[in-house]
């Protein structure tokens, strides 16, 4: 199976390095913009945390009238949507829908086609200054003026492959495009050794600025009313839907005992029946400090099933970013989008 996957590998790869040959050379072409383009994404499939990242460059940019671009993964409409802070995920996504609750001022648009977005956006609010792509570094048809691409600390794109033998999307030279490389999930106590060595590595790829981000739990909220929550000496039952769950666990671990984890793939959509089986679990447990523990992307799916939750406590755990070299980093944000 193996060499099946590999060789499937290379004829993708084939097709992906065509592709990005017809853009360099201009027979694809780019669409520039006058307005400063921000792009956020990764060369790996899912994981890397570009929608925390387009959140953290938002409130960078809080003196700005900022525009953030999704294609709205795994929704089930297909048109140009404005996203509002009480709109149903299926029609916009979840993390869109995440991101415009966590920032109600921000317009956040959802479109496959960036192009169209963008046209949009000019056309209709004129007071936008910026616009962030999440997850735009393969949408070559618009010419960002700052790429930043992520790359996992649990899964560099040094070290992997491309689909379907491994989690590239694009072959990992195509990592030169990128203005900056951020590695993330990086844990608090990594040694300058450690920093030293993935720099080595990517500088042998790229010639980008290199910096690096961890992720910081917030207090733990009520998904029903915001409140906020003790977990501590809670037993806690975990419900995800993320790519990558190593640091989620690691936090609450610090904080309480994990008695079960429900772990469903990246962006599901919640049923009835997975609820049904959750508190069937739940009702099985016989303290009475038990509680459902979720993400924060997962929370905008789960507050749908209030009613069947009605006699448990639900909490999510907001996240924040945090950069390594904040002040440099923030610095040649703003400076690109006033320099533009």
């Amino acid at each position: 199976m193996k060499i099946l996957l590999f060789l499937f590998s290379i004829i993708y790869g084939l097709i992906s390095s065509l592709r990005n040959l017809l853009f360099d050379v201009g027979i694809f072409k780019t669409k520039s913009f006058s307005i400063p383009i921000i792009c956020i994404g990764n060369l790996n499939a899912g994981g890397s945390g570009k929608t925390p990242h387009t959140d953290y460059i938002f409130k960078v940019l809080s003196n700005k009238k900022v525009a953030i671009i999704s294609r709205g993964y795994k929704r089930k409409s297909k048109n140009l949507y404005n996203v509002e802070i009480d709109s149903d995920f299926n029609m916009v996504g979840d993390e869109p829908l995440m991101l415009k609750r966590k920032n109600p001022n921000a317009l956040v648009v959802v479109c496959a086609n960036r192009i169209q977005a963008i046209n949009y956006i000019i056309k209709n609010h004129h007071d936008v200054e910026v616009i962030l792509l999440d997850d735009g570094f393969q949408h070559r048809w618009v010419k960002a003026g700052l790429n930043i691409l992520l790359t996992s600390y649990h899964k560099p794109f040094y070290k992997d492959h491309l689909l379907p033998y491994g989690h590239l999307r694009e072959n990992k030279k195509q990592s030169k495009r990128a203005d900056y490389i951020v590695t993330t999930n990086i844990e608090n106590d990594l040694e300058n050794s450690e920093i030293k060595s993935i720099k080595n590595e990517i500088s042998k790829i790229s010639q980008a600025k290199l910096s690096f981000s961890s992720t910081k739990y917030l207090e733990p909220r009520n998904i029903f009313n915001n409140e906020v929550f003790d977990i501590a000496e809670c037993n806690i039952v975990l419900i995800s839907g993320i790519a990558n769950t190593v640091s989620l666990e690691k936090y609450i671990k610090t904080q309480s005992s994990i008695i079960k984890h429900f772990k469903f793939k990246d962006h599901h959509n919640y049923s009835k029946e997975d609820i049904k089986n959750i508190l069937s679990y739940c009702d099985s447990i016989k303290s009475t400090k038990k509680i459902i523990l979720t993400t924060e992307k997962d929370s905008v799916k789960l507050v749908q099933f209030k009613e069947d939750f009605k006699n448990m406590e639900v909490v999510f755990l907001p996240i924040e970013i945090v950069m390594l070299d904040q002040g440099e980093f923030n610095k040649k944000i703003i400076g690109y989008v006033d320099g533009n």
